[in-house]
């Protein structure tokens, strides 16, 4: 069995394109379903290729196409013959091929070889790299096409013709009053005849199939005849195939036709240039297994996500920063309340005030102590503060009968003292900002932003990248994976095993990762999903990892990317985040498109679309409009409001 990296089944995005993990597991097991189409051809010395959007990908980019959801190979019909009569009893037990069972009847156009049944058994799920729903590889076979296009032309006609009665058939049945007239004139047209019993569809197929075959041996040029049936333009030079030339596929050599450049021009044209991924159709094509599953799995079914309107609930969350403030702010407001009383000559309030407000410090000062030490500069003012309190106290206790207005100036005196203690306040308990990312490769689209806040002086940044792991197909999950020491060393990393959220409730916490337990590959360390850490900040804030091409819902090229925006979209990490800031205003309104498919009320609508941001992103750099400068600028206000 081939050794696909734990990596390789990551959501990714590559050429504009996002790639869901999901879509990554169905590439591997069509890999493995590669891997034994492989082994039994070398072992029978059958001659295949990889062919269509496989091997553009082996020769673009050694590896799939992004948009791209399954693998196909093609052989020439003497080397298809051979391949017929030995895969069934080679192959694994999970696999099945489908062509010619039963009798040997074909039964279809394309031959394929794929995983028959959705398997929740564990040890499927292994052999087929934890994907849970049926897998295929097609079979393309070549024929000859004739040389004399006259005759090619007429052979055509007979195989639109027996299109069409396959068609009836699959539709309709044998029923139809012309069906035997059509029958007879097959059988004078080619070196076939129908038997009694009138099981006429696999015989169709199988009578398409032998005069597909009429002129191999005889032709220069080779076709995939179902298929270049309507495409007329859509063959190859049959010296094309007559070698191969080993490429490399996602790490692993396989055969690619001898003259690739020729063959994949005719299937793409220029197939250098890359095109957008086009529409949605039947993408991806395990789309309706999913929809059968769910249905076996009912309430069991943990793949999706489901919006509940709690998770838009927002607990108010106070850190020790906003209580010290707040804590100074009201001495202020309590000082200009004895100065006030003291001027109306109401003295005896005044004392009465005093031990009240001596006891508050005393605590304000115990409690920085117990965060920051002894000898900071704030409990010296506190100190300070207390003594001059006590001062007061003594003062006008003895001044109260005489003269107490002389008491004044140490009561003025207390004003400045809380001037300090707020600027040492601030100075020592500077607004925090954790940044939570789990990957060193993502960590470009936050380092420029932790680059502009260390430079400010009102703000403490904490990088603390946290562990992930992988999910096994029954969404379990499996290995831990921690790659703290695989940032910039200039970097301090702050352990996530020795910070106590709970205590330090941070000011804002920015998270990487938006899916909680619904990616159906990975997940980070549950303690940190954004349903959790909201509660330990007032300023929960989602910064995409990556960034894709724009995507216009209403572009039909854009249909692939929009559909899966639901993988990145529709997750709780955008419900329980205060604020997502992605990449533009125009993706932001594909955000909300998603959304709209997703929610049906439009007050919550209406709540998301001012919680996400459309201001830029740090992969983008300085681009104007969208760059980092942009981001840093919405975080900020966003940060003070």
């Amino acid at each position: 069995m081939m050794k696909l990296a734990a990596d390789f089944f990551y959501d990714e995005v590559r050429d504009g394109f996002y790639i869901p993990g999901m879509m990554k597991r169905a590439w591997g097991a069509g890999m493995r379903i590669l891997s034994e189409i492989d082994r039994i051809c070398k072992k029978y010395d059958i001659h295949y290729f990889i062919s269509s959007g496989t091997l553009l990908g082996a020769v673009r980019e050694e590896s799939f196409i992004p948009w791209d959801d399954d693998l196909d190979v093609i052989m020439l019909r003497d080397e298809f013959t051979k391949f017929s009569q030995v895969v069934a009893s080679e192959l694994i037990p999970e696999l099945t091929f489908s062509f010619g069972q039963d009798g040997g009847k074909d039964k279809s156009y394309l031959a394929a070889i794929s995983i028959s049944e959705m398997e929740f058994r564990a040890e499927a799920l292994r052999t087929f790299y934890e994907f849970p729903y049926p897998a295929i590889v097609d079979v393309f076979v070549l024929d000859d096409l004739a040389k004399d296009e006259e005759i090619e032309s007429r052979r055509k006609e007979v195989l639109k013709m027996l299109t069409i009665m396959i068609a009836s058939v699959e539709q309709n049945g044998a029923g139809r009053e012309s069906f035997p007239k059509e029958i007879q004139l097959i059988e004078k047209l080619i070196p076939f005849r129908f038997t009694e019993e009138g099981n006429f569809l696999p015989e169709l197929y199988h009578a398409f199939h032998v005069f597909c075959q009429l002129y191999n041996g005889k032709g220069e040029e080779v076709a995939y005849l179902p298929f270049q049936l309507y495409h007329p333009e859509t063959k190859f030079p049959k010296k094309a195939f007559q070698g191969e030339k080993q490429i490399a596929f996602c790490g692993y050599p396989f055969p690619a036709p001898i003259d690739y450049d020729t063959v994949l021009k005719v299937i793409y044209g220029n197939y250098r240039k890359r095109v957008k991924a086009g529409g949605e159709h039947n993408y991806p094509y395990f789309k309706k297994y999913e929809k059968q599953l769910h249905a076996v799995l009912k309430e069991k079914w943990f793949f999706d996500y489901v919006f509940q309107e709690k998770d838009l609930e927002r607990p108010r969350v106070e850190n020790f920063r906003e209580i010290s403030r707040q804590f100074a702010d009201a001495f202020v407001r309590e000082e200009e309340e004895l100065e006030k009383a003291f001027s109306e000559g109401q003295f005896e309030a005044v004392l009465s005030a005093l031990p009240s407000l001596q006891e508050r410090a005393v605590m304000l000062g115990n409690a920085v102590e117990e965060r920051k030490g002894e000898g900071t500069e704030s409990v010296h003012i506190l100190e300070s503060f207390c003594e001059a309190l006590f001062q007061l106290h003594t003062s006008l206790t003895a001044a109260q009968a005489s003269a107490p207005e002389q008491c004044k100036e140490q009561l003025e005196g207390l004003r400045p003292i809380l001037g300090k203690l707020r600027t040492a306040l601030e100075r020592e308990f500077k607004r925090q900002v954790v940044f939570l990312p789990h990957s060193a490769k993502h960590f470009a689209s936050l380092r420029p932003l932790i680059d502009a806040l260390q430079e400010r002086e009102d703000t403490e940044v904490k990088l603390m990248p946290i562990p992930y792991f992988d999910r096994l197909g029954d969404g379990s999950l499996s290995e831990m994976h921690y790659e703290g020491e695989n940032f910039p060393k200039e970097y301090p990393i702050t352990d996530y095993r020795s910070y106590n959220f709970a205590a330090e409730l941070p000011d804002c916490i920015v998270m990487n990762s938006p899916y909680d337990a619904y990616n159906p590959v990975w997940s980070v360390d549950p303690f940190f999903y954004s349903e959790k850490l909201k509660q330990y900040t007032n300023k929960l804030v989602y910064i995409p990892w990556f960034v894709t091409d724009e995507i216009d819902p209403k572009n039909p090229e854009d249909g692939k990317a929009f559909y899966n925006m639901r993988y990145y979209v529709t997750v709780p990490g955008i419900m329980h985040a205060d604020c997502t800031i992605v990449q533009s205003e125009e993706m932001k309104k594909a955000y909300l498109a998603k959304l709209s498919r997703f929610i049906e009320e439009k007050e919550v609508l209406e709540r998301l679309e001012k919680k996400i941001l459309g201001a830029g992103s740090c992969l983008l750099q300085e681009k104007e409009g969208q760059g980092t400068e942009e981001l840093l600028s919405c975080f900020l206000h966003f940060l003070s409001r």
